[in-house]
């Protein structure tokens, strides 16, 4: 009997040590662009790592396609793209779980030169983000999340953001 008592009691210790020890360990999201390129990102205590774009700054971005304060900043975020090809990348998540066909097609229509990435494949890497970024119900469009070189988080904005503010903001990310 306390042979039995004993086994179980070292596979319940054993059980809840892998369970606490998956609560701890850091967040792994593996997400495709629309163009079919892989980026991996791994929560880190300050931020995230995507693997893809070590040393560079990232803006990551959620918007709508129906959102016209997102479709708006598109023409900045190129430009952004443009200027800064060696030290910033934009990854832009649809957030208003368009079909991933119709992702695509609005990014060549747009003529989106950065990372797109069709939010109705990874719900729970936007609800990741958003709790992360504080929102419990519901997030405003556009949400602008910078992470600097690093891989810390330096800012989350709601809302967009004028040119002359992303250019300064890229600035300080690099710094």
């Amino acid at each position: 009997m306390k042979k039995i008592f004993l086994t179980i009691a070292l596979t319940f210790i054993s059980i809840t040590s892998i369970i606490q020890a998956d609560e701890t360990a850091p967040a792994n999201f593996m997400l495709t662009t629309v163009n079919d390129k892989n980026l991996t990102i791994t929560e880190t205590e300050k931020g995230l790592d995507f693997k893809e774009y070590k040393g560079k700054a990232v803006l990551l971005a959620l918007f709508g396609h129906r959102c016209p304060p997102c479709i708006k900043e598109i023409p900045e975020f190129i430009e952004l793209t443009n200027n800064h090809k060696d030290d910033l990348a934009i990854v832009a998540l649809e957030a208003q779980l368009y079909p991933s066909d119709k992702v695509k097609e609005f990014k060549e229509e747009h003529k989106m030169n950065y990372d797109v990435i069709a939010g109705v494949n990874y719900g729970d890497f936007i609800n990741y983000i958003v709790h992360r970024a504080g929102y419990e119900k519901g997030f405003p469009l556009p949400l602008l999340i910078s992470i600097d070189k690093e891989g810390e988080v330096q800012g989350v904005q709601a809302g967009k953001i004028s040119q002359y503010e992303l250019e300064l903001l890229v600035k300080d990310l690099n710094e």
